[in-house]
């Protein structure tokens, strides 16, 4: 197995233990996914870290230009 497949593995893995997926009743071609307890708790210990990076990320524009930024952002959707 090459070192980028076992990465992807690796990977893989590691997010089966922080996501959950289940079928609605009413239709199973849909899936609910949600985090696990292990998920949640790796989401609450990333947020602040997610946050410093956005903030540096966004400091060079001014407010109307973050509200520009926005705007595309959800214009992409």
């Amino acid at each position: 197995m090459s070192e980028n497949a076992l990465r992807a593995r690796a990977f893989a893995e590691r997010a089966r233990m922080e996501i959950e997926r289940t079928s609605f009743r009413e239709d199973g071609r849909r899936l609910r996914v949600s985090l696990t307890r292990a998920g949640q708790q790796l989401a609450e210990k990333a947020a602040p870290n997610a946050l410093a990076i956005t903030k540096e990320t966004l400091a060079p524009l001014d407010a109307k230009e973050r509200e520009i930024l926005l705007e595309l952002l959800n214009k992409l959707r």
